[in-house]
């Protein structure tokens, strides 16, 4: 090889590997979340050819996969209100809580693209549904979240570099949530701050007195960890199949998707109070869920999910990872200082 054939393999490699660095960092935290907002208007548009799609990019609705301009992207009318980023630059993927109107009716979604060299490789979608429109009972979380206009502010608060946990510390908190709730004995309980609250399509369902269920136990008046701690939700058998794709360390928040398994074998349950009630669950159910944490010192604060009941025994047909082992994940850090 001459000289001049040496020199330019040499700078072509060089460009190479700038090139790719260059890629890696092609998406910071506004172009992840200009995406986000453009996989909206496209939405809307009924038009995905508006967006940057990689060669065979795959798309899922509630864990169902189905060709690009389908389900929503055909009945998606015009955008909503209410819109909660979550930004992973590090692994280029980009969350986002938005209300929908679906033929002139608010939905709510909880979308999550994979961005690779600025092209959208995966886009997983849940659609929460009113109910009578494919929704479940608890479902007005469009309407809910579309009156409200705005995240809870601790959802957006950034965090000093020096105080943010690490992507493994983050995971594992979110995860020791799971690890609390299902099988619940009250035993084992995720740490919480005490101002923690948590919203479900919409609704909060902590610290909330005024909402009531059928149950003569008052579970949604208790605050998170009390919650865990009454062992109430002992009828949750397992929560499986969890992933947390999205780490936004920047803001301490984690973003995961998992179900819900319920046997509904359990008639009764025995709280650590001493109260036994019935089980609210009394049928084999599942349920899909995407949930939001919001964490800092090494505890949970805000709480927030986008919930759908799915066939008992469903998965994702795409992104269903093997479960996660809660050992040592339910390991939580010591509090971040």
């Amino acid at each position: 090889m001459t000289r001049r054939a040496v020199a330019l393999a040499t700078f072509a490699l060089a460009a190479l590997a700038a090139s790719s660095a260059r890629a890696s960092d092609v998406c910071d935290r506004a172009c992840l979340e200009g995406l986000a907002d453009r996989y909206i208007a496209a939405l809307v548009a009924h038009d995905p050819q508006q967006l940057p799609l990689a060669q065979g990019v795959r798309f899922t609705e509630n864990g169902q996969e189905l060709r690009l301009g389908d389900g929503l992207w055909g009945t998606a009318s015009a955008p909503g209100h209410y819109k909660l980023y979550v930004a992973d630059p590090e692994a280029g993927e980009v969350g986002l809580y938005a209300t929908v109107f679906e033929n002139g009716t608010p939905v709510l979604l909880a979308l999550r693209l994979k961005v690779d060299y600025g092209l959208i490789s995966e886009i997983e979608t849940l659609v929460a549904r009113p109910a009578g429109i494919g929704g479940s009972p608890l479902q007005s979380a469009g309407a809910a979240l579309e009156r409200r206009g705005q995240p809870r502010p601790q959802f957006l608060q950034v965090i000093p570099p020096r105080r943010r946990m690490s992507r493994a510390d983050l995971v594992r908190v979110a995860n020791a949530y799971f690890t609390g709730l299902g099988g619940n004995t009250g035993h084992h309980t995720a740490p919480f701050w005490p101002s923690c609250n948590r919203w479900e399509n919409g609704t909060q369902t902590t610290n909330n007195s005024s909402f009531r269920g059928t149950s003569p136990f008052d579970v949604v008046a208790l605050g998170c960890e009390d919650q865990q701690k009454s062992g109430f939700f002992s009828f949750v058998t397992t929560i499986r199949n969890r992933r947390f794709p999205i780490v936004d360390r920047e803001r301490g928040l984690v973003m995961s998707f998992a179900f819900f398994e319920h046997r509904g074998v359990l008639k009764t349950i025995h709280l650590t109070n001493g109260m036994t009630v019935p089980s609210p669950v009394r049928a084999p159910l599942t349920l899909e869920i995407s949930e939001l944490f919001e964490i800092h010192g090494g505890k949970l604060d805000q709480i927030e999910a986008v919930i759908n009941t799915v066939p008992y025994g469903m998965k994702s047909a795409v992104w269903d990872s093997p479960h996660l082992e809660e050992a040592p994940d339910d390991n939580v850090p010591a509090d971040v200082q």
